[in-house]
């Protein structure tokens, strides 16, 4: 991103409060481009970005240089941190699914204390895994004698996430801390990758747990990791996969327009 950069006026920063000032480039000089250059919808464009493009290579295709890609950071909010906010392609994607979500999820079975309201049944969410297990310590299957060491754990979710599995946890087994002695009952045990990241009702609301803290039940026994037939299983993949395909579309400046554009932006930082 050389080429973009030089475009920002020097400024000098005392680094260490050494007395000497040193020459940096101004990379806190902030144009907003709906603002400050063009404030007119037909200024820009929607482009999808395909799998491989960079962003020298989109603005090859679509001014025939690639010395205009700075744009596209200027112009797309999700762009403003720089490259972390450009769409993984399939193998950059793969990559980061096997970092982020290696693993294996153990499902809990969170505790259910039901209090009765007149004619409803009150069903209040407690989870078994606040403040309970220590990061770290390794657990252990008590009937399939499958162990691993805790990488992370959510509450809502009632998940703990185990790293260096040896052997095959089993479903309906306790799950006990080498260290804190904690236990708790599994439920499921799936990939982490597969695992929920939230749920979703037919409205689109969020949900962190398969049940709704103090919603209202006709008779007990809807067990909290169930999720309600109103409500969807989103997978860590599931959700990953829609955030990178969002990052694919992007705004982009037309190319009747994107020499006056650059030479406007060029000018706004000079003043």
């Amino acid at each position: 991103m050389s080429n973009f950069f030089r475009q920002f006026p020097k400024t000098t920063y005392d680094f260490g409060s050494t007395g000497i000032n040193r020459s940096i480039t101004d990379l806190f000089r902030f144009i907003k481009a709906d603002k400050d250059l063009f404030d007119d919808i037909s200024t820009y464009q929607y482009y999808q970005i395909r799998h491989g493009d960079r962003p020298d290579t989109v603005s090859n295709d679509l001014y025939g240089t690639p010395n205009y890609y700075w744009t596209f950071f200027i112009v797309n909010d999700q762009l403003k941190d720089g490259l972390t906010g450009w769409p993984l392609n399939s193998d950059e994607f793969d990559k980061y699914m096997a970092d982020v979500y290696s693993g294996t999820a153990i499902i809990t079975a969170p505790e259910i204390v039901y209090s009765t309201y007149g004619t409803d049944i009150i069903a209040e969410y407690r989870n078994s895994l606040a403040n309970r297990f220590r990061i770290g310590e390794t657990v252990i299957g008590s009937l399939s004698g499958a162990s691993g060491i805790v990488h992370s754990k959510d509450p809502q979710l009632g998940q703990l996430v185990i790293k260096d599995v040896n052997g095959v946890f089993q479903t309906t087994e306790s799950i006990i801390g080498q260290t804190s002695s904690d236990s708790v009952q599994s439920h499921d045990v799936v990939a982490y990758i597969d695992a929920p990241h939230h749920y979703e009702d037919s409205n689109g609301l969020v949900s962190y747990n398969g049940l709704y803290v103090n919603e209202t039940r006709s008779a007990e026994g809807q067990e909290p990791w169930v999720a309600p037939g109103n409500l969807t299983v989103v997978s860590n993949l599931n959700y990953e996969t829609a955030i990178n395909e969002l990052k694919a579309d992007i705004r982009v400046v037309r190319p009747s327009v994107i020499a006056d554009f650059a030479r406007v932006f060029e000018q706004k930082l000079k003043s």
